[in-house]
């Protein structure tokens, strides 16, 4: 009995710890958003590059603030930052300030191209 309950126990341990992501920081889902890197504007408040060229336009101009994201290149090894002009894929967290343009959690960030 003590056997079976460790073994379960186990491998509920692993189904947990693979539901966030692919092993690579990145979700299993699909992508939020995708587009071009901005370099930073000084139209805007903050010194960081934006999302220009958006798959959905709700995200134009949404700035990349990456401190807390898992940030990596197609090839799914850890980067710092991407560049600008770089094509990207964003995922996005649980919620977004509601400003022009909006401000919202970035948890992941895969270059594409």
């Amino acid at each position: 009995m003590r056997t079976r309950t460790l073994t379960t126990v186990a491998a509920v341990g692993l189904l947990l710890a693979g539901c966030g992501s692919g092993g690579t920081g990145v979700p299993l889902r699909a992508a939020d958003v995708t587009g071009v890197v901005a370099a930073p504007s000084a139209d805007l408040p903050w010194d960081e590059p934006s999302l220009s060229q958006a798959s959905d336009a709700y995200y134009e101009g949404m700035p990349l603030r990456l401190t807390d994201a898992a940030v990596e290149d197609a090839d799914g090894n850890e980067i710092d930052a991407p560049a600008e002009g770089d094509t990207v894929e964003v995922w996005i967290g649980d919620g977004c300030a509601e400003s022009s343009p909006v401000q919202c959690e970035i948890v992941a960030l895969r270059v594409t191209g």
